[in-house]
């Protein structure tokens, strides 16, 4: 090699390995959507390792962007619009507003990014653009000349009415979905819905069944959030019973369970859940009445045999659908493959 190379080569190879102006290390809050911290501060121009540690028990990713929360807003549904492609581009859309990313990180693993700080000052949101975490997980990375000296406290990345002081969260004209752990429910994935008009359920992850439903005020999350998540959050209103049996859903087998993988949920508009069972996808969404006090399932499957939706019979239940038969003999709705694309199963206590 000539002289000057080798020069060239060992004046380029340090830059080549410089360690990055900040290091930075955000975790996740177990059981409650939320970053931690939720701010840091980096100087313009700068380059930052970004490292995420996933303590929770969900995946979650992370973009950071230019703009503000309606921009955070509109990059969680471009995320959403991803569909089938989203779980392989880890729900990162393409847009020209992101300045780095770290796709999805499963519980308990960790991912880091490298990227140079824009040279203009300001807050940069950042956000988990799972479906169904964009509402709470939020941070603001701030672009200022003293980093050491930048206020964090005075950050709010999420909305104020997320977490109350008097720890009821309320259903005003949007529905509300939260993760909680509840009493009584032996779920550590269950995830309570509040739908406009004062009718609430609760959704197990992890069966992949609405344990439970309940008419007028939402829930009490005080004890759950004293902590660091993972206490008992209490239901209010008034309870009614939804005929729950675990992995309600099944395909071509009615007494077989089925393998399942939730996929999360979304929270545009009536917030819809995706799993997959048996290989088929499933999008499910709940609507009802509290007059009646039942719930009304919405389920849309492209599978090729025929379905069967699980409903335990109870004194006081009565079960209708809009496509097959409810067989109260044997406790379930069976649906022909060809009505599967689209149908409704309506739960009600007399």
């Amino acid at each position: 090699m000539k002289p000057y190379l080798t020069s060239l080569l060992l004046f380029l190879l340090p830059s080549l390995h410089a360690k990055p102006d900040h290091e930075i290390s955000l975790g996740t809050l177990h059981g409650q959507l939320r970053f931690s911290p939720e701010a840091f501060a980096v100087k313009p121009g700068s380059t930052v390792s970004l490292t995420l540690e996933n303590s929770d028990e969900m995946i979650h990713n992370l973009i950071l962007a230019k703009g503000d929360a309606k921009s955070v807003d509109l990059l969680a549904e471009a995320a959403l619009k991803l569909g089938e492609k989203g779980m392989e581009m880890g729900f990162v859309p393409k847009d020209s507003s992101i300045i780095a990313s770290i796709g999805l990180v499963q519980p308990g693993k960790k991912a880091s990014v490298e990227f140079k700080v824009p040279g203009e000052k300001g807050d940069y949101p950042f956000v988990c653009t799972f479906p169904g975490h964009s509402l709470t997980m939020r941070g603001i990375m701030k672009v200022v000349d003293d980093p050491a000296s930048a206020d964090l406290s005075q950050v709010k990345a999420v909305s104020a009415n997320t977490t109350p002081r008097n720890g009821v969260i309320e259903v005003g004209e949007e529905p509300r979905v939260i993760r909680v752990h509840v009493a009584g429910i032996d779920s550590g994935r269950s995830i309570a819905v509040g739908l406009p008009g004062g009718i609430n359920y609760l959704f197990d992850a992890e069966k992949l069944m609405i344990r439970t439903g309940w008419t007028g005020a939402f829930i009490n999350v005080t004890r759950d959030r004293r902590g660091r998540g993972g206490g008992l959050c209490a239901i209010l209103g008034e309870k009614f019973g939804v005929g729950a049996d675990e992995f309600p859903l099944r395909i071509g087998d009615p007494e077989k369970i089925p393998e399942t993988r939730f996929l999360g949920y979304s929270r545009s508009g009536n917030p819809t859940f995706l799993y997959e069972v048996n290989g088929v996808r499933i999008e499910q969404t709940a609507t009802g009445n509290p007059n009646t006090k039942g719930l009304t399932y919405g389920l849309r499957a492209d599978s090729r045999k025929d379905l069967y939706f699980l409903v335990k019979p109870a004194d006081g239940l009565t079960v209708a659908s809009t496509a097959g038969k409810w067989d109260p003999e044997n406790g379930y709705v069976r649906v022909p493959a060809k009505e599967a694309s689209e149908f409704f199963v309506s739960i009600e206590q007399k």
